[in-house]
């Protein structure tokens, strides 16, 4: 509720603030809270009028230290200032300062490329060398494969040779078409008896119808295998 006759501004909860407000601060009212504080024209309280407040002291020690704070401050201040100083004299272009410094970092510069330029051509002389090993190891890996290669095709072909051989004496035991009555014929004529027996002490007698007392002891076949042991 304002009241325009007393200047009065109820902001709800039973507060009231008791001073003049315009009408800025009266569109306000509604939304923003105004700490109350007392106008100068007010008198002082009455539980106050005639109450002195307490002089404050400070410790002798207190004081001392203060003192040497200010001073550190101080000191540390005119040191900062300083120091901001000489900076802006050392960064103006025109100084003496700012030129030696140029002048300083261009000769770094300048030996900083000098020694870019050494790195580089050590590296690249440590890479072509390390490309000619790689090459020479490439080239020994090739020609070691041509090598194995080459042995590999000259077994392939004895083998082919040798097959081509014992193939050729094969087909020199086959029968001709002409000649397979006659063969037959042969076959006949002369069985041939595959089966053997082993007696005991290594001897060999083929033929099921041989006898062992058919065949004297001097021209008994033995296994190899018995006649290497004697």
């Amino acid at each position: 509720m304002i009241s325009a006759r007393h200047n009065i501004i109820s902001l709800g909860c039973g507060a009231r603030l008791w001073y003049p407000v315009n009408e800025a601060t009266l569109s306000l009212a509604g939304s923003q809270t105004v700490r109350w504080r007392k106008p100068r024209w007010v008198p002082v309280a009455k539980s106050k009028m005639f109450k002195i407040p307490p002089r404050t002291i400070t410790p002798k020690e207190e004081v001392v230290e203060i003192t040497r704070l200010f001073n550190m401050y101080r000191t540390q201040m005119r040191a900062v200032r300083r120091h901001l100083w000489e900076e802006s004299l050392r960064r103006a272009d025109t100084s003496e300062l700012s030129m030696q410094q140029a002048a300083e970092d261009e000769a770094e510069h300048q030996q900083i490329l000098e020694y870019n330029h050494q790195e580089n051509l050590r590296v690249a002389a440590l890479r072509e060398e390390r490309v000619r090993k790689e090459f020479e190891a490439n080239l020994a890996r090739v020609e070691a494969s041509k090598e194995k290669l080459a042995k590999q095709a000259l077994e392939a072909q004895e083998k082919a040779l040798h097959l081509i051989t014992e193939t050729q004496a094969l087909v020199k035991t086959f029968i001709k078409r002409e000649d397979l009555e006659e063969a037959i014929e042969t076959a006949i004529a002369n069985p041939i008896d595959y089966n053997f027996v082993i007696d005991q002490e290594g001897h060999i007698f083929r033929g099921c119808n041989t006898k062992p007392e058919s065949i004297p002891e001097e021209d008994r076949e033995k296994l190899l295998s018995v006649a290497q042991e004697r």
